[in-house]
């Protein structure tokens, strides 16, 4: 073989090497990245879905736990790694309008992702301490009747319970002071002592004290009634039309992985969530399972992104 044709040959096989590594993907585990604690909503809604992608896949999902910064750490993490699909990354709305809070976080919502799938969204319900109206529109004329003199928590400045509560007190016509909680568990223990009025939160998260008696459900936020309380009704039949704020999950890579490993991790999601006994368990956990192809997906982001923006401009929420 003369030197040009030798030449010729190996440029064809480095050519070759990128789309023959594409078709045997995965041939090594795959790396999901989680970025908050264990035993959280987040965390269980990613590990049921990741055991179930496991057999469409043919390789192990290793749970990567980078909790830190209100998801921050992990998701950086992540838009720095290669993009050759061992590295995934369960996203929630907070790792996309975060940057527009933040001027100084290191990845940008636009450019620093590829989109894989949605796993679901979930209801945020509205809760309030006993003693106040047991009805939404009750509440509202309540908290109207006393502008500022109601206070509500959110899980930290500009989280998703935050932007919830902003989104809710403007469209509502309510004026209340803002109390942040560095999590749940104490603005829970603070409601049923009475020392705060109201707040959103995952209805998942909240239900046992409702069931108890110790705080009051009055609305959820999705556009249809949550599965796990049918008797509670959602904000927009209850007072404020066409309102809704529902958390929502999914899966994302670093931006530049190869269409092929895209589509073929969002074929075993879909799989997954399409599961009678997986919908079962993501309900349980607060989670409504949907499917969304990646390019229909990248499109519900950015108009969520949209409908966020619009908040924190209205909220002046910009913190840094």
């Amino acid at each position: 073989m003369t030197t040009r044709r030798m030449l010729l040959a190996a440029g064809a096989g480095v050519l070759a090497a990128p789309a023959l590594a594409q078709d045997n993907w995965p041939t090594r585990p795959i790396r999901f990245v989680i970025p908050w604690p264990p035993g959280g909503a987040t965390a269980n809604i990613a590990r049921i879905v990741g055991d179930a992608m496991v057999p469409h896949l043919g390789q192990a999902l290793v749970y990567d736990h980078r909790a830190g910064a209100g998801g921050a750490i992990g998701t950086e993490n992540v838009t720095k790694s290669p993009p050759d699909g061992y590295s995934i990354l369960i996203a929630g709305a907070g790792s996309f309008y975060r940057p527009l809070i933040e001027r100084d976080t290191p990845w940008n919502p636009d450019r620093d992702f590829s989109f894989i799938g949605p796993i679901g969204d979930g209801p945020f319900a509205l809760v309030t301490r006993t003693g106040l109206p047991t009805t939404l529109r009750g509440f509202i004329d309540h908290a109207k009747a006393n502008p500022g003199k109601l206070n509500y928590a959110s899980s930290g400045q500009g989280s998703t319970s935050h932007l919830t509560a902003e989104a809710f007190n403007s469209a509502a016509g309510i004026q209340a002071t803002h109390v942040p909680y560095r999590g749940s568990a104490q603005a829970t223990a603070d409601l049923v002592g009475g020392r705060l009025d109201y707040y959103f939160d995952a209805f998942s998260t909240v239900q046992e004290n409702v069931r108890a008696g110790r705080i009051q459900a009055l609305a959820v936020t999705t556009g249809v009634r949550a599965a796990q309380a049918p008797d509670v009704p959602t904000i927009g039949e209850a007072a404020l039309p066409g309102f809704t704020a529902a958390p929502w999950w999914g899966i994302v890579g670093p931006a530049g992985m190869p269409a092929p490993v895209v589509a073929r991790l969002s074929a075993a999601l879909k799989r997954a969530t399409e599961t009678p006994q997986v919908v079962q368990q993501l309900s349980d956990n607060g989670c409504r399972a949907f499917q969304l192809e990646p390019g229909p997906f990248g499109d519900f982001v950015r108009a969520e992104n949209a409908k966020w923006s619009r908040v924190i401009e209205a909220a002046g929420l910009k913190v840094s």
